[in-house]
């Protein structure tokens, strides 16, 4: 105001006409309030998902008494309910006695350069999904008294969040009531059992191509491949992609104990091969020619993989314990000519399989003969039977 003033009694006393004065500024405005932010929601806060839920199977699951120790092969049915997957991370095995006491403990884990839990293949469980694991340390001390068994499994969940769950199964002892022996003659490598590594034993029934089949179990659990050898333990001469070539091809397979022929199939070529169109009609198909056996108290027994037109029995036969029934062949999935031999609860593709000891063979061992009046048998080994 005051320099306006100023410049008003200037012009006047030039004599030019004064102006008007200048209208007052308008008065200042106010800005307009900035509008209020919508309020924000907080999000609800979120229970922790679930943790996985595990099974055991078989049920019951069987001690098997071998030279090496008592064996747990048993299967772990883990199940993740959550919409993230999860990591297995560590695995803990307990054995107690009747007391409760512990008497064993095992695990596996991440620690290390080459740490033990990367001998699980697979370790990741999907969101919403099931993964079979195998019992990655099934072998306990001979004298281990094993009343009850514990699993306790750690999982991943993201960086940071450790998430554990557990089960317990109390094992059963399996004696088969059926007197077993050898079901062929002779010197004979196992050239696979059903050890953690051998294929018989990591049959994932829960992988989807196999599970759309409708395999639902382990028939072939405590199975074995019973190949002939010569003194050397060679078993074939010459061009292995001729069945004429193995030693044991055509040789005499016997009745391992007495029993009902409850099943025979023979026409099946010994060409290695088998429709895999056919599983859904018949989980068997994968034996090629087969004979099986019902020794009776739930035992059956399945000789597989039989040459062609071979079967010296029909169904409805009773056999005794090392009568000839027919010959090694290589029918059905088998790589190469030999006899597939298990134990098992029923006659069909879903049965379990059951633990088995032969009487009266020797392990050989280099130049050393073992004399066995009663025995289990497993992968690698050379025995020989009468």
């Amino acid at each position: 105001m005051i320099a306006r003033c100023s410049i008003v009694l200037v012009l006047a006393a030039c004599g030019g006409a004064a102006p008007r004065p200048a209208p007052p500024a308008p008065a200042p405005v106010a800005a307009p309030a900035p509008a209020a932010a919508p309020e924000t929601k907080r999000p609800e806060p979120t229970a922790p998902a679930s943790p996985p839920t595990l099974s055991v199977r078989p049920d019951p699951a069987y001690i098997e008494r071998t030279d090496g120790g008592q064996m747990l092969h048993c299967d772990i049915v883990i199940d993740n309910p959550a919409a993230v997957s999860r990591t297995i991370t560590r695995l803990q095995v307990t054995a107690h006695d009747a007391s409760g006491a512990i008497g064993y403990r095992r695990f596996i884990d991440g620690n290390g350069v080459s740490p033990a839990i990367l001998t699980v293949p697979n370790r990741e469980v999907p969101a919403n999904g099931k993964i079979l694991l195998f019992n990655p340390m099934p072998v306990f001390p001979q004298d281990l008294d094993i009343t009850r068994v514990r699993f306790d499994i750690d999982f991943g969940e993201g960086p940071e969040r450790t998430v554990s769950a557990s089960v317990e199964v109390a094992p059963v002892v399996y004696q088969a009531r059926a007197r077993l022996q050898i079901p062929i003659s002779g010197r004979m490598i196992v050239w696979d059992g059903h050890d953690l590594l051998a294929h018989h034993r990591r049959w994932d029934y829960l992988f989807e191509p196999i599970r759309a089949f409708g395999f639902v179990s382990n028939p072939a659990r405590y199975s074995y491949d019973l190949v002939p050898v010569d003194a050397t333990g060679a078993m074939a001469n010459g061009d292995g992609a001729r069945n004429e070539s193995w030693i044991g091809f055509r040789a005499p397979v016997r009745s391992p104990a007495a029993g009902t022929i409850t099943m025979v199939v023979d026409d099946q070529l010994d060409n290695r091969q088998f429709d895999m169109n056919e599983l859904k009609r018949d989980l068997m198909v994968v034996y090629g020619n087969r004979i099986v056996i019902d020794h009776g108290n739930g035992e059956f027994s399945v000789l597989a993989h039989l040459a062609e037109r071979s079967a010296k029995v029909k169904v409805g036969d009773k056999v005794r314990a090392g009568q000839v029934i027919a010959s090694i062949g290589a029918s059905g999935s088998a790589m190469f000519p030999h006899l597939h031999y298990q134990l098992q609860t029923s006659a069909t593709g879903t049965a379990e399989g059951l633990p088995s000891y032969f009487n009266g063979f020797s392990r050989i061992r280099g130049t050393r003969r073992i004399a066995v009046s009663a025995g289990q048998i497993d992968s690698g080994e050379i025995i020989e039977a009468k």
